[in-house]
This record gives structure tokens, C-alpha cells and sequence, in this order.
């Protein structure tokens, strides 16, 4: 119907014109006049014009629509209907047009904010590695791990290790590897997994790296545990006859010698190995007491620690517990307003059994020395480094001094390390040994 009546439009238009060139030619032809007619020739000029925009309208705003759809603006309004009611159909139809171009923009781009929040917050690193060996920093996981703002390079790599940088830059599609990084001194196991894109043509591979080094630590930690747990009960079900017996017997002794008042050599011996008897096995279940702190540690109650309060703590405590033995301590307090999320208890726990440590291992110098030190690491972690002056540690030991059970010194009980191990795995940190610059060791807590 609104065809029809543009037809109709057109057909009046043009019969008008049409109308008007032949009277235009009548008076050419059969008159003298002059003025009428130009003003006639005027108005066959306008009546073309009229006719030429009248036609052209509608496919000057099908072309302004398009242009649009080009440009994404979705804010363009039509009034085709303003030249009648024959356009009203056509206005009607571009602007559904465009309405429903605006709205799959605005789905579309909702749909592209859920991914991007989705990947942002998703906690497994992943990098976009291109052929020009850029390496773009796709989410905050992979920001955190590699200290960068948004991108790096494969050359860059090398900082976290060879092995991890070779690991990354030779992964294959589809292949899934484990490879290790030193960050802050500390080294994490982390599973590579790699997949291949086609983006303008150009081939990017796409990697994650899921940090596993936490569920390494918590598995092995919980089979100490469980072992330890197994131990202990077991142990002290066996020790604690014996010692009970060992003081029986031992008193048993005692009670006969008197009665034969004697001292035969015989009894005396029999006694000294009682009693020997009795000490180990006090001496076993003290031992083993021990080792229940290791598989009963209890839950931390984590909250707001000022290091710099902590540290000036400490310092207090242990400068009266050394007064006059010789120990020269040396603390260096971090700046004010760094804080750590931990549990005081715990910590004061394991710092100090390190220091003491670490004051244990000073004595062989004539010069006993410990440092004590809190800043903040390159990539802004809170770090506590608790120094001697020591022999050190010998390297071939490697991680093995965490370990439970694990001890260099004849009286040690091999728990104060792995128990500073535990605090800080459930301070979701790490500690690590190294030789000391100068000499002796250093431990190094990171949080």
C-alpha cells in the first residue's frame, strides 16, 4: 500500500513536470515573452529537483543506516514519514533495524565483560606468548606471578630461571609439563599447559600455569603428619610399660640391697643398667612429646601484624635472654604500616626457635653474631631474614633440613625447622635457607 502510494507520488510529480516543459515549449515556440518564459524554465527546474530528491530520499537514509551499522552508532533516529505516509513502512523497518542492532551490541558487550572478569578472577596464570616473543599478561593470576603490569617478553623469562623460561618458550600445543620458578628466593612448581590460537592470521599460543607448589607442600606435610601421628601412638603404647616397669624395678632393686645389706657388685650392676633403662625411656617420651606438637598444631587465628611492632618485640625479648653471653644481636626494623595477616602465637613461635637457632650456630665464633631484619621484598612481599655468622649450611642438604626428624646437631630433635615449615605453609608463605652473604646462614620468611 505504501508502494503504491510513492508510486502514485512519483507518477503526479512527474506528469506535473512533464506538464510544465510543455507549456514551456508553447511558449517558445508560439510567444514573443520573454520573462514568463524563464519563470516557467524556473519552475521545470524545480519541479526536477523536487522529483530527483523526492526519489533519492529514501536511499540517502538506507545509505545513512548502513553507515551506521559500519560505524556502530546505534543512536541515529529516522524521520523518513515527515515526506508522508507512503515512507511511514520504511521509517518503521530502519529504525527495528537498528534497535535490534543496539541491542546485540549491548548483549554482545555484557557477554565480553563476564569473560574478562571470568578470566581476570580466575587463579590459574595464563599468558598469550606471540610469534614476535611477546608474552601478554592476560589476567591478574599471571600479572601477580610474573611482577609485571600487563606484558613482558620471552627474553625476560630468564629472570624466573632457565628451566622455567626454556619450559614456556618450547611448550607445545596440547602438552602438559611441570617446571619449576625462583621468585623472591623461593621456588615453585608450577604445571604448564598450552594450546594454539589463530589471531589475524598470525599463530599465539595460549598458556597457563597453575601454581601447585602449596598442594606439594600440604600433601607431603600431612603424610609427615600422619607418619609421625602413627609413630608417636604407637611408641608411647610401648614406652610407657617399660619406663613404669624400668622405675619398679629399678626401686625393687633398691629395696632388695637394703634388706641384704650388701653391696654386691652383681646388684650395683644390675641397678646402673635399671636405671640406665629408666632415663631412655623417659628420655623416648619426651622425645616423642615432642614430635605431638608437630602433628597438633592448632588452627591460626590469623589477624593484622605490625612488623615493625613484632620485630621491636623480639628484639626486646631476646636482648635480655642473651645479656651476658656474648651475643651481638643486630636489628633492622622495616618502615612503619607494613602489616602482615598472621598469627602472632605462631609466629613468635617459629622466629624465635630460628633465632635461637641461628644463635646456637653463632657460638663457634669468637665473635658471635645474629641478624634480624624485616623490609619488603622486589615484588613488595613482606619478608622477616634471621642471620649468623655461623659455619652455615652445608648445600648439599638442600630442603632436606625441613624435613621432620631431620637434624645436624646431636641433641637436636629435628622439629624446630619443620615446624617453622608448618607456620608458614598455613601463613600460605614459604621459608628458605641459603648461605649468608659474609658467611654463616640465612633463613628467609616470605609472605
Amino acid at each position: 500500500m505504501g508502494f503504491s502510494r510513492f508510486a502514485a507520488q512519483v507518477t503526479a510529480r512527474i506528469a506535473a513536470l512533464f506538464a510544465t516543459l510543455l507549456l514551456l515549449a508553447y511558449l517558445l515556440v508560439e510567444t514573443d515573452l520573454v520573462a514568463v518564459p524563464a519563470i516557467v524554465a524556473a519552475v521545470v527546474a524545480l519541479q526536477g529537483w523536487a522529483v530527483i530528491a523526492f526519489v533519492n530520499r529514501s536511499n540517502r537514509e538506507l545509505g545513512r543506516l548502513l553507515d551506521a551499522i559500519r560505524y556502530d552508532d546505534f543512536q541515529q533516529s529516522f524521520a523518513i514519514g515527515a515526506l508522508g505516509s507512503s515512507f511511514a513502512d520504511l521509517e518503521d523497518a530502519f529504525d527495528d533495524v537498528l534497535t535490534r542492532f543496539r541491542a546485540a551490541r549491548l548483549d554482545r558487550e555484557a557477554q565480553r565483560r563476564y569473560l574478562e572478569a571470568l578470566v581476570e578472577h580466575v587463579p590459574v596464570a595464563i599468558l598469550a606468548l606471540h610469534p614476535d616473543g611477546e608474552v601478554q599478561l592476560l589476567n591478574s593470576a599471571a600479572r601477580r606471578l610474573l611482577d609485571a603490569a600487563s606484558s613482558t617478553t620471552t627474553a625476560a623469562l630468564d629472570a624466573y630461571g632457565a628451566a622455567f623460561q626454556r619450559d614456556l618458550v618450547q611448550s607445545a600445543p596440547g602438552g602438559r609439563v611441570v617446571t619449576r620458578m625462583s621468585a623472591d628466593g623461593v621456588l615453585r612448581h608450577l604445571v604448564v599447559s598450552t594450546t594454539q590460537l589463530t589471531v589475524a592470521g598470525a599463530a599465539v599460543r595460549l598458556v597457563t600455569l597453575q601454581d601447585i607448589q602449596s598442594e606439594l607442600d600440604w600433601n607431603e606435610l600431612s603424610a609427615w603428619q600422619d607418619m609421625a601421628r602413627v609413630l608417636s601412638h604407637e611408641i608411647m603404647n610401648s614406652l610407657t610399660p617399660i619406663a613404669s616397669l624400668a622405675r619398679t624395678a629399678d626401686d625393687m632393686v633398691d629395696e632388695l640391697a637394703r634388706r641384704a645389706g650388701t653391696d654386691d657388685e652383681l646388684v650395683g650392676d644390675i641397678h646402673a643398667a635399671i636405671q640406665t633403662l629408666a632415663r631412655r625411656s623417659d628420655g623416648l617420651m619426651r622425645f616423642v612429646r615432642s614430635y605431638r606438637q608437630f602433628t597438633q598444631m592448632p588452627p591460626p587465628t590469623l589477624r593484622p601484624v605490625a612488623l615493625d611492632d613484632f620485630v621491636r618485640r623480639l628484639e626486646q625479648l631476646l636482648r635480655t635472654e642473651w645479656t651476658g653471653k656474648g651475643i651481638e644481636l643486630h636489628v633492622t626494623p622495616p618502615p612503619a604500616g607494613i602489616t602482615v595477616m598472621a598469627d602472632d602465637g605462631l609466629l613468635d613461635q617459629a622466629v624465635i626457635n630460628l633465632m635461637r637457632n641461628a644463635a646456637d650456630a653463632a657460638a663457634s665464633n669468637p665473635r658471635p653474631q645474629v641478624w634480624l631484619e624485616a623490609r619488603l621484598s622486589d615484588r613488595g612481599h613482606p619478608v622477616l631474614e634471621i642471620g649468623d655468622n655461623g659455619p652455615g649450611i652445608d648445600e648439599s642438604l638442600g630442603d632436606k633440613i625441613f624435613l621432620p626428624f631431620f637434624t645436624t646437631k646431636p641433641e637436636g630433635s629435628g622439629i624446630g625447622l619443620a615446624l617453622a615449615r608448618q607456620v608458614m605453609l598455613v601463613h600460605k608463605g614459604a621459608i628458605t635457607a641459603a648461605q649468608r652473604p659474609g658467611g654463616g646462614a640465612l633463613f628467609r620468611l616470605t609472605f
